[in-house]
């Protein structure tokens, strides 16, 4: 009986395997061409008037078959281009393009969204794509104030004064202690109601002790 069991348990997983094998390969043939993703980065969101920064334009292919002649095209502020070319991009395979810029004027210094093209067959134009990255301080709003549209800030960089960059920064690291100071109450407070109450028991102990 015991035998039967182990041979029906094979039995089922050989089932669930060939099933589970089945549906990844029908996974894999109905999307087989690249999955390309552009990721783009900035050293710093806010940089002092004459200072540089650095750009990252990363380029993954997440798909199931290489992207070929991959062209990164960063189109700068100042109407210039920064771009890299790539004849191959296997899958898993990571490629960045870094650059750098040092804005002239105070203010907001825009920089655009990056675009990456590929072909899913090599030298094949017809099979021609299209991936643009995010936009820098997307997922970012810092409170400025009331009246201040934080929207405002994505896909810029801030151009500061050292004096405005300091104090701004300044900021940041008196609030930031603030937290920490503010948190670690909470959490440090169980501790110490339990050193009180181990010092009473103890107290109480060698009171005892000294009676008896």
């Amino acid at each position: 009986m015991s035998a039967l069991r182990v041979v029906l348990s094979l039995c089922f997983v050989a089932l669930v395997a060939t099933t589970c094998c089945s549906q990844v390969t029908q996974d894999v043939e109905m999307n087989p061409h690249p999955l390309v993703f552009v990721s783009k980065t900035t050293s710093s969101d806010d940089i002092v008037l004459g200072t540089s920064l650095e750009v990252s334009v990363t380029v993954t292919n997440y798909g199931q078959s290489p992207a070929f002649d991959v062209q990164i095209s960063d189109h700068l502020e100042d109407g210039s281009l920064q771009s890299k070319f790539i004849a191959s991009l296997p899958y898993g395979a990571s490629e960045t393009l870094r650059y750098t810029v040092t804005p002239s004027a105070l203010g907001n210094y825009a920089v655009s969204v990056a675009e990456v093209t590929y072909n899913v067959e090599q030298g094949n134009a017809a099979t021609s794509r299209k991936a643009l990255s995010n936009m820098i301080r997307e997922s970012e709003a810092y409170y400025y104030g009331d009246g201040v549209d934080d929207e405002s800030f994505r896909g810029f960089i801030s151009v500061l004064t050292r004096d405005r960059y300091e104090r701004l920064h300044a900021r940041y690291i008196k609030e930031s202690t603030a937290y920490l100071f503010l948190g670690a109450i909470p959490a440090l407070f169980p501790y110490v109601l339990y050193r009180v109450k181990q010092s009473e028991v103890d107290s109480l102990l060698r009171q005892r002790k000294a009676n008896k």
